[in-house]
Formats: C-alpha cells, structure tokens, sequence
C-alpha cells in the first residue's frame, strides 16, 4: 500500500510540474542562467516519475531487502524536500503560485510524513532514512540535468531529421 501511495502522490505532482513549471519559470524567472525547454523538462519530469516507479515497485515486491527499502524510503523523502524547497519556498518567495505547491502540500507533505514516520518505528532510525534521503536527492538532483541532455539530443536529432 505504501507503495501506492507514494506512486499516485508522484504522478500527479509530476503532471503539476510537467504542465506549468517551465511556463512559470519563464514569466518569474526571465534572466535565470538555466532556462528550462519544455519538452526536454518533459522528458527529465518522465525519468524521474520512472525511477520512483522502480523504487516503489521492487520495495512492494521485496519489502525486506534493505538496500530497496532505503531506496524508496530516500526517494519518499527526497520527494517531501521537494515539496518544500522550491515549490512551498518559491511560492512565499515569489508571493505567486509555485507548480507542484498544490500536490506538494496537499498530497505528498502529508501522506510522504507518514510514510517515514511509519518507516522510522519499524524499519529503522531516523538517522538512517535521513542518510537514504540525502543520497537519493542527491542522485535525482544529478539526474535530472543527465535526462535533459538525454532529452536535448533526442529532440534535436529528431527536428533534424524532419528538416531534411
């Protein structure tokens, strides 16, 4: 169930942030030095949303191996950071709506909570999930610039053809 859970929160916040964040960043955010495209933030937004698939699904179906557990314990973390740094920040920052602060507090703040809180009594410490969520932010953070350029040769390579 757990699994689930996290699966519907990361959907929808993903579709949130697939929709409108590049829009926003560009009316918000004119002179940022990373300028987001749309299509290749699609594309890096559907990565993510694919890599926490695989965190959720091989905890669901191996809940006592360690190493997963950690791994979707770290990403159900990473993804409750994120809904508080940049969506809720950027939303006071900015004083205007954040994409991704709707599902980002009402969706993943709570269930995400409880989901660790839950994990921290029967799994393990406190310290160690914390230690899973670095890491597993970490390597999202990482992964993201990676599925843009990923996306960035996709997309050009395909334009290119289609100018021929």
């Amino acid at each position: 169930m757990e699994a689930i859970i996290f699966m519907f929160c990361l959907t929808l916040h993903n579709i949130e942030e697939a929709l409108w964040l590049t829009d926003w960043q560009k009316q918000n955010m004119p002179n940022s030095r990373r300028t987001l495209q749309k299509e290749h933030f699609i594309f890096a937004v559907l990565g993510i949303t694919v890599l926490g698939y695989l965190a959720a699904g091989l905890f669901a179906l191996f809940p006592d191996h360690v190493t997963l557990a950690y791994a979707f314990y770290g990403f159900v973390g990473a993804m409750l950071i994120n809904a508080i740094v940049p969506h809720l920040l950027f939303t006071i920052l900015y004083r205007k709506y954040y994409p991704g602060v709707l599902t980002g507090c009402f969706l993943i703040m709570p269930f995400h909570i409880i989901l660790l809180l839950r994990a921290a009594s029967e799994k393990g410490s406190v310290v160690e999930i914390m230690i899973a969520t670095l890491a597993v932010g970490l390597i999202l953070l990482g992964s993201i610039p990676v599925f843009e350029r990923i996306a960035k040769k996709i997309f050009d390579a395909r334009l290119s053809e289609w100018a021929k």
